[in-house]
């Protein structure tokens, strides 16, 4: 199995970002990997200061910079004498285009980000670095919502058979490389409690469509398995029926995981999100970590 090889963990320096770079540090040393420090100084307190210093904007903006990148170097050092690969860089901008920009000129295998708080649902219809970053980048993106008291344990790895649901099945692996990994498919009956009758379908034709959809779901899921874990007996699947997001939480409960692997659907997954996506609910309702996989970058077809 192919390991990780290079973490990208961006910070502000506040406690959930520090706790983002302490699970990235686990990875790290877990994985022998790079560890770059990442942190995005924002245009618009800069243009502030330049408005507010007015004798010296330019010695001001740097001095800012110097403090802040003498603050990421000590941690660095701090954590290299571990004997961990540790750079840390500090840019300006705006934070998720400068968080996948530099992933991607490092050819990263993941980012790391702290969630975003108690206000996590109010602030991601806002817009927050996770969203906008989730929204934009290809590279999987771990958001750290638990103190990092010990490597994962028990990895839960929701999927539909989507190609993204192999690559974050194939992520899984890879990020948990000893553990336990829980594959759960939540089949959808075409037809609810209440809805069968309002069709006036018998209920002998909607138990053929149900034993159908539960069929279809186990052959997927057995294809899926041997696909991208043939033989690894730490992979074990089920098939649930109901609401995608409810099983998906009870599922996670019952475990008693700490790390959900999901996949984002198609390039517009999360604008679908605001409308009500499974991957959205996970985000918002599930206390444990949650590693997004965003599907393949497809080659832009040539003009003719």
């Amino acid at each position: 199995m192919e390991k990780i090889r290079r973490i990208i963990a961006a910070t502000d320096f506040s406690a959930r970002a520090n706790r983002a770079v302490q699970r990235a540090v686990r990875l790290a040393v877990e994985h022998g990997a790079e560890l770059h420090l990442l942190h995005v100084l924002p245009v618009l307190p800069l243009e502030v200061f330049r408005h507010l210093v007015v004798d010296t904007p330019l010695e001001t903006e740097q001095m800012l910079y110097n403090r802040i990148n003498a603050t990421l170097q000590r941690l660095a050092e701090a954590l290299a004498r571990s004997g961990m690969i540790v750079r840390h860089h500090v840019t300006i901008g705006r934070a998720h285009i400068e968080i996948n920009r530099y992933a991607e000129f490092h050819h990263a295998d993941l980012i790391v980000l702290g969630d975003q708080g108690e206000n996590f649902v109010q602030e991601f219809f806002l817009g927050t670095t996770v969203f906008k970053t989730l929204h934009k980048g290809q590279c999987p993106l771990l958001i750290v919502k638990q103190e990092p008291m010990d490597q994962y344990r028990h990895v839960l790895v929701p999927v539909d058979f989507s190609p993204p649901s192999r690559l974050a099945l194939h992520m899984a692996l890879k990020v948990a490389p000893q553990v336990s990994i829980q594959v759960l498919h939540v089949a959808e009956m075409p037809f609810g409690d209440k809805m069968w009758w309002q069709a006036d379908l018998s209920e002998e034709t909607v138990e053929l469509c149900r034993t159908r959809v539960l069929g279809d779901a186990h052959r997927a899921m057995e294809e899926i398995i041997a696909d991208c874990a043939p033989g690894d007996t730490r992979v074990t699947s089920s098939i649930e029926q109901g609401y995608p997001p409810a099983v998906i939480q009870d599922k996670a409960r019952s475990l008693n995981a700490d790390l959900i692997v999901i996949g984002k659907r198609g390039e517009t997954e999360l604008d679908e999100a605001l409308f009500g996506s499974v991957t959205k609910h996970v985000l918002y309702e599930t206390a444990c970590d949650v590693l997004v996989v965003s599907p393949e970058k497809q080659p832009e077809k040539p003009i003719p």
